[in-house]
């Protein structure tokens, strides 16, 4: 037993499995991060109409990130949620401006910028003041343009340019005016948008960025709505009062998705670059109607 022992030759202990380079598992990442945009764009590609999902980076945080400044804006009185929805609108037609500068059209920047900032403001502290800031814009984007085509060596459509100006910041702008309107009628209105958008963006990008269809994010913020207008109606502040806030709620429901869309259609092109009118794309055709709507109720 001993002899037949000892003849057999001591198993060697498996080698523990090689762990990759640092590097190598870098590169890897990166090229799912490369090949899930590449994904994205091709499913863009041949859209004009699109709702548009951004999963690279840390969208979830800045979504939470901005829902939180929203709240502070609210506390801090009608005024705040103005003003922060007029930066917002500012960057968003600078954005919009750079994405058709790219695409080859020519549209003033500055104007664009500052013309949706002074139409959000203007919403913020009268609604009159609304009406004379697209007057001016629509005045500042000619003027402008005619200023461009006189002293550029290039022949170019003046019209183009103020219409491409005013497309860029008219839009986002009276949507940001819309918002402090709302505001200034009723807080709780306000708040209730607020709060309302917040669930449909919710619903809609965790449920819409891996869905196969362009219909599932939809149907899925429309779905959170539904749950956040029963809590709101349990509380029982006007204008949510049944059922004046159901209608309330099918209103968002609908227009939420109608104002991504819009949002394409401002855009050159779905994908383009554009992340603080993606930010509000949600209340571009719904703050208008909701002003509205709670001028009504309230």
């Amino acid at each position: 037993m001993a002899k037949h022992t000892a003849g057999r030759a001591p198993k060697k202990a498996s080698a523990p499995a090689k762990r990759k380079p640092v590097w190598k598992e870098v590169e890897e990442r990166e090229a799912k991060r490369v090949s899930n945009r590449l994904r994205e764009r091709r499913k863009y590609k041949r859209r004009r109409l699109a709702v548009v999902y951004d999963v690279s980076g840390p969208r979830v945080r800045l979504g939470c990130a901005w829902f939180a400044v929203t709240v502070l804006a609210l506390v801090a009185g009608r005024l705040a949620v103005g003003v922060l929805y007029s930066a917002v609108a500012a960057f968003a037609a600078l954005q919009t401006a750079l994405a058709w500068r790219k695409a080859g059209a020519r549209p003033h920047r500055l104007a664009a910028g500052a013309g949706a900032l002074a139409i959000g403001l203007a919403g913020a502290i009268s609604t009159p003041f609304v009406g004379l800031a697209i007057l001016g814009f629509v005045g500042a984007a000619l003027f402008f343009a005619y200023s461009v085509a006189a002293t550029t060596r290039r022949p170019v459509n003046p019209i183009d340019i103020a219409a491409f100006t005013i497309r860029c910041g008219l839009f986002s702008g009276f949507a940001a005016a819309c918002v402090g309107i709302t505001a200034r009628h009723s807080l709780t209105g306000a708040v209730g948008l607020i709060v309302i958008v917040a669930a449909y963006e919710i619903g809609d990008y965790l449920v819409g960025s891996g869905a196969s269809n362009p219909y599932e994010g939809p149907i899925a913020g429309a779905a959170a709505i539904v749950v956040v207008t029963f809590a709101i109606t349990a509380i029982g502040l006007k204008p949510f009062v049944f059922p004046g806030s159901f209608a309330l709620a099918a209103l968002a429901a609908v227009a939420c998705p109608a104002g991504q869309l819009a949002a394409s259609f401002i855009l050159p092109k779905v994908d383009a670059p554009a992340s603080a009118l993606r930010r509000i794309d949600s209340v571009l055709v719904l703050a208008p109607a909701w002003a509205l709507a709670v001028a009504r109720l309230a």
